[in-house]
Order: structure tokens, then sequence, then C-alpha cells
């Protein structure tokens, strides 16, 4: 909106005052003030949600309009009063509008709380001019100091509902790496507080997801006209177009830090209900519609405990920014997705068990020619037990590791801009390892080159019962004389915690996904599908290349044995016999 607009409508509003109109010929935020009118020593008032969805008013006495860098202008405040007084200025007051007398006394927007300056206490903080989040550069006073202290913008923690402690503690490790702060919420009571109207001093949230697992940041409206909503005061990702939740919100308490250097105050909010569409994400606000929802993706997560039968069914919607070319370098979708597969893996537990064993199935639906692509694998492992001390359970670890990779696969393609419908994944889980180590093997001695001779493989189940499983091996063609054959055993699917930091969070942290992009729908599915790689048993003939020799469906196989043989033109008898190497 430009400014001859807003001078209309400031004329508009006084006459009114005098006149008298209906309230919807003013512009829903009220009048504005431009800040060749602000001035030093203007004691005003500023609005923000303290408890709940009340709004809540405290005194803002303007000290001076100042220079802040290469951010324009911004008005130094102080800020006092009863709601302010605990906490002073905390993260997720950002967008707070402050209103000072204009010509005729009554109160004017001149911008919103958006930065702190590392005041002890809080109770200092810069506004940005309203002009500035309505879209108008504002060029300070040539007479404005310039600010020498380092100002943070007042971006709340991104509240993550969800997530069990050690999936809670990946994303915060990962943010402190990033500079960015994650922090635990229950979920929003969204059937417990009526939808809120999104008015200048009203808590407003946007989410990367919803449900399940919710990911989003708390702010404060600005100004609203019409159904266009300003907020915040400062960036979300300053990533221009958007397409996210705009939400009211919940806000259960200000957090107590009056030492900014030990983190600041902030808002402990949640999320509630969705309103409408963030469309914009500037430099100096964001801004969103109030009506039609944005376009979301859903991901749905089963899980069933074999032990004791037990199934749960947890769904969460991501964000589709797709059609606006994903404004981060990669969709939302495959950090929480990933996230939403690695919390269904920890709750079907109800608890945490050292030793676990599991399968995933996960299967992720194109709208492009309605292509489905999927992956099954299974998972193994020790980690994770008693109260998560030891870092992520072994079947959460997994799951979360190939889809995030089958995930980030999508996020490469260059070829065409890729539309996902649906994320659906399966999980079964059960208490112990399902691995068995090799103790020996045996086959024919003398066998012909390009037969298939039968190996019988003596394993030990772990704390369980030794077992002989046979299989059929293939001897190359082109062998002559004698030949030691090495059977090896795989070994466990997914990653770390560590290397989770690295691959989950690439788009949320500002990362990506690296290698060769899939080059069509059909190689995008094939890579798809070998996600999980081959945890069988290879076979190693000497000078010959790694062959794929057996895969048992229920066990996981580790450690190698040797297999002699003398490779002859005709079969022979005889037994070969090796010890586990």
């Amino acid at each position: 909106m430009d400014w001859g607009v807003m001078r209309k409508r400031l004329i508009l509003s006084a006459a009114c005052a005098v006149l008298g109109c209906p309230a919807s010929a003013l512009a829903d935020g009220g009048p504005i003030m431009p800040l060749s009118q602000v001035r030093a020593g203007m004691e005003c008032t500023a609005d923000t949600v303290i408890h709940g969805t009340t709004i809540s008013s405290f005194d803002a006495h303007v000290i001076n309009v100042v220079e802040q860098g290469g951010e324009g202008a911004r008005i130094l405040i102080s800020v006092s009063g009863p709601a302010v007084t605990p906490t002073g200025i905390a993260r997720g007051f950002s967008g707070s509008p402050v209103y000072c007398p204009g010509p005729g006394g009554a109160p004017e927007n001149i911008g919103a709380i958006s930065e702190g300056i590392g005041a002890f206490g809080n109770k200092e903080g810069l506004v940005t001019p309203i002009q500035e989040m309505l879209g108008e550069p504002v060029t300070p006073p040539s007479s404005a100091p310039r600010l020498a202290l380092a100002a943070r913008p007042l971006s709340g923690p991104l509240m993550v509902s969800g997530l069990a402690p050690p999936l809670l503690d990946l994303l915060k490790r990962a943010g402190r790496r990033a500079g960015r702060t994650f922090d635990g919420a229950p979920a929003a009571p969204a059937l417990d507080f009526p939808v809120q109207q999104l008015v200048p001093g009203a808590s407003v949230a946007t989410s990367y997801s919803t449900g399940a697992i919710g990911i989003g940041a708390i702010g404060t409206v600005t100004y609203r006209d019409g159904n266009t909503v300003y907020a915040f005061g400062h960036p979300l990702d300053d990533a221009g177009r958007r397409s996210l939740p705009l939400q009211d919100a919940y806000v259960y308490d200000v957090i107590n830090n009056p030492n900014p250097g030990g983190g600041s105050s902030y808002k402990l909010a949640a999320p509630g209900h969705t309103v409408g569409t963030l469309t914009s994400d500037t430099p100096n606000a964001v801004l969103g519609r109030v009506g039609a929802a944005p376009r979301m993706i859903p991901v749905n997560v089963t899980a069933r405990d074999l032990d004791t039968h037990k199934t749960i069914t947890e769904d969460t919607q991501v964000a589709d920014e797709s059609d606006i070319g994903n404004p981060l370098g990669s969709s939302m979708l495959s950090t929480v997705a990933p996230i939403a597969v690695g919390e269904a893996a920890i709750d079907v537990f109800d608890g945490a068990p050292v030793n676990q064993s599991g399968t995933m199935c996960l299967k992720v639906r194109l709208r492009e020619r309605n292509m489905l692509l999927k992956f099954c694998n299974r998972y193994t492992g020790t980690g994770g037990g008693g109260d998560f001390a030891s870092g992520l359970p072994a079947l959460s670890v997994g799951v979360t590791s190939d889809a995030t990779r089958a995930l980030g696969l999508i996020d490469q393609v260059q070829f065409a801009t890729l539309h996902v419908a649906r994320v659906a994944a399966s999980i079964t889980a059960r208490r112990g390892l399902d691995v068995a180590s090799i103790l020996s093997a045996r086959a024919p001695r003398v066998v012909r080159a390009g037969s298939r001779v039968k190996v019988h493989l003596r394993v030990q189940l772990y704390r369980s019962s030794i077992r002989t499983l046979t299989f059929g091996l293939r001897i190359p063609r082109g062998l002559h004389g004698p030949q030691v054959a090495i059977l090896t055993g795989g070994g466990g699917s997914g990653s770390g915690a560590a290397a989770l930091i690295q691959e989950l969070l690439g788009p949320l942290l500002g990362g990506g996904a690296g290698g060769q992009p899939p080059a069509s729908l059909v190689a995008l599915k094939k890579a798809i599908a070998a996600v999980p790689g081959y945890d069988g048993l290879s076979v190693v003939f000497a000078k010959q290349q790694p062959r794929h020799a057996f895969r048992d469906p229920k066990l996981l196989i580790t450690g190698s044995a040797p297999l002699a043989f003398d490779v002859k033109g005709n079969s022979g008898k005889g037994k070969a016999s090796a010890t586990r190497k």
C-alpha cells in the first residue's frame, strides 16, 4: 500500500471522528503515524498477549529515532508497566504495535516492537516503523544517531510439539549450530479456546507443520488492512514469497530470563487454529491473508508393536511450497516427515528398550502420473535405552535416516517440479535383536565353474540357539583350480544421531541434499527403491567384485567365514568346511 493511500485513510479517519462513519470504512489497523512525526519523549502504549489470548497493554517511552546499521530507521523505546515488569520485552513480542498520541490526541500506530538491544532486564528495544512494514522504505532523519549496540530480532524460538526428548534434543543441538532456537511446547489447546481474530496486539503464528508434529513461530499482529495481516516487524526466514499456515496462538506464559546473554525471555506459546495463509516473508514484516488455508501434504504414520500388538497412528500435515519454488531451497517435507516416522518409532514402544528390531515401508505418492515411490527395510540395533540418556533409540535412528534420504532425492530433482500428494509409513517394532553371527560355513569342496552349490551356514542367534541356514551359491564361470570365497554379513541400516543432524535438517537450517540428482521419474523411482541398500550376505572370490549371496528375510547376519573350493571342469565329491574368521 502506498503512502498516498494511507494519507487518504488518515484524512478519512479524521473526518469520521467529526462526522461519524461506519466502522467498515476504516482500515482495521487504525491510523498510522509517519516516522517524520515521531519525537523523542513521546509517552505511548504497546499491546501484546501475556497469558492465553487476552491482549494486555504496557507503557512505551520513545527515547529516539536511530539508524540501525544497513536496516534503515528504527525507533528506540523503553517499556514499563505490570505486563512487562517481570520479563521485559521477550521473544514473541515481535510485532507488538506501539501507539503514540497523534496531533489530535488520538492514538496512532508508529510500528512494531521487533528487536532487543541486549539491555539487562530487556526493558529497552527497537520498533520497526509502520511505513517500513507496509512496504515503504523510510530514511532516518539526518540527525538520527547510529545505534552502536548489536540488536537482535525478537523472533521467538521455533516451538515444537509432539516430540520425545531425544528427537527434540536433536533439533536443539542442530539449531545451536545454525543459530536457531527450538523449544518444546505442549500441543496447542485448539479445542479449548475459540478462534481468535487477528487484530493488532493479538498473538499470531505461522507453521511449517501441524498435527502430530507441529513446528511454528509465534509473534504479534501489528496492523490489519481488511484481510491482510502485518506481523513480527522482522522476517521469519527472509525468503520472500511463502505459502504457510497463518494461525492464531495460545500463550501459556512469558518465561523470564533478565539476562539477554543467557537467551533472553520468551513466550511459551503454541499455534492454534489455521485462519489463512502467510504469503510474504520480508525483511521488515511477515504478511498473510485471512481466508483460504494453504495446501498441505498429509504424512500418515502407523506403527505396530509386535510384542503387545498395540497399534498407533499419528497424522501430520506439512506446508507444500512446491508451487512457489520451495523458498528455503528444499521442501520442509524432507525434514518434518522423517521426524514424524522417527517419533512414531519411539512412541510405539511406550518406553525405550535398549535392543530394538523392526521394519518400515515408506510410500510417497506423487501427483505427477499418480506415481507411487516406495521402499521397505528392516532395522536392528542397540542404543537409547532407559531415559534416552544414551541417545536416539536404534529403530528411530534407522527409519529417520532412510526417510530423510528418500525424500531428499525428491528435493534434488531438476527435470520438473514434483508435487507430493501424500506420505505414508508403516512400521513394525519389537524388543530384542533379530541378529545372528556366523560361526562356520561348509559347502562341497570340488565344484564346477558356473554351477550352483549348496552352502550350510551355522549361526548363533542373539541370546538364543544355534541354527543352520542353507542357501544356494553360484560359482562364477572362468574360475579354475583352488579358490577361496569370503562370505561377509551385512550391517544395520541407518546413520548415527550425530550424522542425522547434518542430513535431516538441511531445509530448515539452510542446507540441502547432495549427490547426483535423478534424471527422470523412472530414475527417481529406482533410486528411492534402492535407499535401504543391501544388508544380506555378500561373497567375494579372488580378483572379483563382491556379489549378493543370500539374504534372510528375518535375520540380519553379521560376521564372516571363508569357503575353499577346487574348481574343475566336472563336479567332484568331497566337502569343504571353514570356521568363522
